[in-house]
């Protein structure tokens, strides 16, 4: 897993909403973005931009895992996820990514499969 691919500042663009609300809509809205990036001891880590509400208006370091989570109708799932735990009704939240066309990338946010979907700016 490349899980430097993760590594950008992405903007909230759709929730998939079926069969129940995503838990982390209010605090993460449509237009919201995030970062996330690597420090100099190589962990990744969420950073929220100054507009997002609790719980994911904190920052959050990031571990890596080799399941599959997120699936996307669009693009092809790239190996590997990342995943944080936000406590609260949001709790251990997978980003994952699809690369569309070769060269564009969306993450989906998820607590199991399925979920909301960021592009890459």
């Amino acid at each position: 897993m490349d899980a430097d691919q993760f590594v950008a500042q992405w903007v909230m663009i759709i929730y998939d909403e079926a069969p129940k609300p995503q838990p982390w809509k209010d605090g993460l809205p449509l237009g919201g973005s995030f970062q996330i990036s690597k420090d100099v001891y190589g962990s990744y880590w969420y950073l929220p931009s100054p507009l997002l509400k609790a719980p994911m208006n904190q920052p959050c370091k990031l571990s890596k895992s080799n399941e599959k989570h997120g699936e996307f109708d669009v693009g092809v799932l790239l190996p590997g996820t990342l995943y944080g735990d936000f406590g609260g009704k949001v709790g251990k939240l997978f980003f994952a990514i699809n690369l569309i066309e070769g060269k564009r990338r969306i993450i989906s946010l998820s607590q199991s499969h399925g979920g909301s979907h960021a592009l890459d700016v």
